[in-house]
């Protein structure tokens, strides 16, 4: 349920942050967003190789 929330509240943030009238303001909140999405991707990723005992990801490692 965090990761879902975590969705939700980065929804509501990205509608306010894109009111901003500076482009170089976006492009940072959404390399940023960027950041926070590929790490969540990647926890999510550890999560399922160790609760499977199954590499997905391809690194020869599970976890």
């Amino acid at each position: 349920m965090g990761i879902l929330w975590e969705i939700v509240q980065t929804g509501l943030m990205y509608g306010q942050k894109r009111k901003s009238d500076r482009v170089e303001d976006r492009v940072a909140f959404l390399e940023d967003q960027l950041a926070a999405t590929q790490n969540t991707i990647r926890n999510l990723v550890k999560k399922l190789e160790e609760q499977h005992a199954r590499d997905f990801d391809g690194d020869g490692k599970v976890g």
